[in-house]
């Protein structure tokens, strides 16, 4: 039978992977690992109750077939280049491997899918790609200007264990208390102001819509809110086109709905990426926000996904 391992099955993106996993009834025998925190923990696939493994070179001897590598760049580093010696296939979700090997969201370049390393793009980048590829297909886009209002859901559980502090010496993950705040980047700053989740944008959107022509120009901000991304894009198309058939062609791409009003508390644990609010200025400059479960498609359905393709399913 097939053997699939899930590395870090207790984080919150690991346990949404479960779940996924038990929803869409893959068939296989399932290793789940994690830290030594959470090693005494049984966590579920469907009714199947499975222990959590401690990680480590153990590992190796299973003989995995696929992983599903739902943990930070330093670990897998350590791992995913030894697993793949052995001819374990890879999907890693973090932003280790991101521009050496592939980067797929499947309802748009499906056929990047190849070799022992596919990567898992970030969170807000798929909503982004997500809601242009059918105008991008279309029409041709010049250039994108991305804002984006992330969930503290996206930095893990230990920044939402942040989201009620107003005491910055007891915070456990931000560098900045979030209650009744924003704070105006994510992640490390260079030395051009550009933060590490402006830079992801920025490089993947190009990558995974396979146009490094485009310009594309991206701010983050860490909101208040547990779980889903907002994101206003403002773009400009190559051709020019009225808004009716623009929306037709949002709509075109599995998986994007187009709504009166996309906000958390209707997107989130749904499959899609909503977009609404199309604005039009001219024939070719637009505006819309869009929705996504960044826990959900942002990262563990969107990695399923890849996980069915490489076994000839779809997802359902």
């Amino acid at each position: 039978m097939t053997k699939i391992g899930i590395l870090g099955a207790s984080g919150l993106v690991g346990r949404k992977v479960l779940d996924i996993l038990g929803e869409q009834n893959i068939v296989a025998d399932f290793f789940l690992f994690a830290s030594k925190r959470s090693s005494s923990k049984v966590l579920y696939i469907k009714d199947k109750a499975y222990k959590v493994n401690v990680l480590n070179d153990d590992i190796f001897s299973l003989k995995l077939d696929y992983v599903l590598m739902c943990v930070r760049e330093n670990i897998s580093k350590k791992y995913t280049q030894r697993l793949t010696s052995q001819g374990t296939v890879v999907i890693d979700f973090s932003a280790q491997f991101r521009k050496k090997y592939p980067l797929v969201v499947p309802q748009i370049n499906a056929e990047d899918i190849k070799g022992n390393i596919i990567c898992n793009p970030n969170c807000a980048t798929i909503g982004v790609v997500m809601a242009l590829y059918g105008i991008q297909k279309n029409l041709g886009i010049k250039s994108v200007y991305v804002s984006t209002y992330q969930s503290l859901s996206g930095a893990g559980k230990l920044a939402l264990d942040d989201r009620f502090e107003t005491d910055a010496s007891r915070l456990k993950k931000l560098d900045y208390v979030i209650n009744n705040n924003i704070i105006p980047y994510i992640g490390e700053i260079d030395k051009d102001n550009f933060c590490v989740e402006e830079k992801k944008i920025m490089y993947e959107t190009k990558k995974i819509l396979h146009d490094f022509d485009m310009s594309v120009f991206a701010q983050t901000v860490r909101v208040p809110i547990e779980v889903c991304h907002g994101i206003s894009i403002f773009f400009e198309t190559k051709k020019q086109v009225d808004t009716d058939d623009l929306i037709e062609y949002i709509k075109s791409t599995k998986n994007v709905k187009y709504v009166e009003n996309a906000m958390p508390i209707f997107v989130r644990d749904k499959d899609d990426v909503y977009v609404s609010r199309l604005r039009k200025f001219d024939k070719t400059h637009f505006a819309m926000f869009v929705v996504i479960d960044n826990l959900r498609k942002g990262a563990s359905q969107n990695g399923v996904e890849i996980l069915l393709k490489l076994l000839g399913r779809e997802y359902v």
